[in-house]
């Protein structure tokens, strides 16, 4: 079994490489799942307590949009033969509904 060195505000602790998992953050922005699994080419990783949009672009040259809440990632599925090549934060805000307290993504959001 690998040792895996992880460095804390304490100094460094050592793990099984089993739980690299619990320890490693999330990986944060876009990347393409490689080799796809099954219908699933990508996916965007939010790091941070805020909502944001995302644009992302398609094989086919279109783009869509996407509001991402807090600490979540959206999945990209292949469209036929048609994937999600790229997806980044714009500086749009996203349109959001429910109250103050329970804020969430609305159905329809901005062209960025």
């Amino acid at each position: 079994m690998g040792v895996l060195l992880a460095t804390t505000a304490m100094g460094l602790i050592e793990a099984p490489s089993s739980s690299a998992a619990r320890i490693m953050p999330p990986r944060c922005g876009f990347y393409e799942v490689s080799p796809p699994v099954g219908e699933l080419t990508g996916r965007y990783v939010h790091c941070a307590d805020s909502f944001i949009l995302i644009k992302f672009h398609w094989s086919t040259g279109s783009t869509g949009t996407a509001c991402v809440p807090p600490w979540w990632q959206i999945p990209f599925y292949r469209d036929g033969q048609h994937k999600v090549v790229n997806a980044y934060y714009v500086i749009t805000p996203p349109n959001l509904t429910g109250p103050p307290n329970d804020r969430r993504c609305s159905t329809g959001q901005p062209r960025a």
